[in-house]
């Protein structure tokens, strides 16, 4: 039963190897942006470090075809960061359309995914918007007038090397810093300490990659804060169709202290959108642990 696999289905699962993610036929707008190197600075958690340029990129994507049976919309926003000299991204939103896509990829390798209530991605001539609607919110907004056609192999616009794929076919190699952590069950803290994690996802671009001028208009709210993200010129902005594969992430470096990890974890829920601490009780450091003690003891 698929509540209480039996032996005979675990073994013929665990000769599968590991499971790689992987996206035919997948439809991107990417608009890559200056943003204040300031705020970068503010908004990395360490051990996290600012890059020498303050890039942001912005993307939504149409995933036809999967090898995990979902289609699904997905919209992610981006900055620089880099970890020991390697430079890579730190994904600050991903917002998508299927529960299972977001489940995965927030549980498995830590990208902030939320549900959205919308995902656009239109193309009239060489004209194409990308929307993402979030509890009433536009949080992306992307256009690009696409005037010219991309050599295959070309410098990718948001700075990701190429590499060979485990085929040994030509592929974009995007490094993504995500931090994994989960709140603790008894409500205070973390359940174990967050750990940083870099994962590469491999981007084989089909022919017929275009580029041209771009917009980016970020919004937000409470719960999803994009807006706060200052988009000062918009650099290169790229429409095409890929097929990429999600290789398993690797952990770089354990949070030792927690607390200085907390102010950024919030945003990975709605919840400090949604609770007004002017609604509940102050408590002192004594007093919350007594409440724990007493809680718990039931």
């Amino acid at each position: 039963m698929l509540y209480a696999l039996d032996k005979k289905t675990l073994r013929t699962w665990s000769k599968l190897g590991v499971f790689l993610p992987e996206f035919e036929g997948a439809e991107f707008l990417r608009v890559v942006f200056r943003t204040d190197p300031k705020v970068i600075a503010e908004i990395l958690p360490k051990p996290l470090k600012p890059t020498r340029e303050p890039l942001g990129l912005a993307f939504v994507a149409r995933y036809p075809t999967t090898n995990f049976g979902v289609s699904y919309d997905e919209g992610a926003l981006f900055v620089n960061a880099a970890y020991k000299g390697e430079v890579g991204k730190y994904c600050l939103s991903m917002p998508v359309t299927n529960d299972m896509a977001m489940i995965g990829g927030r549980e498995r390798y830590g990208f902030p995914k939320k549900m959205a209530d919308a995902i656009t991605l239109e193309r009239d001539g060489g004209h194409v918007v990308g929307s993402v609607v979030r509890h009433g919110s536009e949080l992306l907004h992307l256009e690009a007038e696409l005037t010219d056609e991309v050599d295959l192999g070309a410098p990718d616009p948001a700075g990701a090397p190429w590499t060979k794929d485990p085929q040994g076919r030509d592929a974009v190699k995007a490094i993504s810093f995500l931090f994994k952590f989960f709140p603790a069950a008894s409500g205070s803290g973390f359940e174990d300490p967050p750990r940083l994690l870099r994962q590469v996802t491999l981007f084989r671009p089909r022919p017929g990659l275009e580029a041209g001028t771009g917009k980016l208009e970020l919004g937000g709210s409470t719960a999803d804060p994009l807006g706060e993200i200052p988009v000062r010129d918009v650099l290169a902005a790229t429409y095409g169709v890929y097929d990429t594969a999600m290789l398993p992430a690797r952990r770089l470096a354990t949070v030792r202290n927690p607390l200085r990890f907390a102010p950024y974890a919030f945003f990975s829920t709605d919840t400090i959108g949604v609770l007004d601490p002017a609604d509940r009780p102050r408590l002192s450091r004594r007093e919350r642990r007594q409440l724990e003690r007493k809680l718990v003891s039931y």
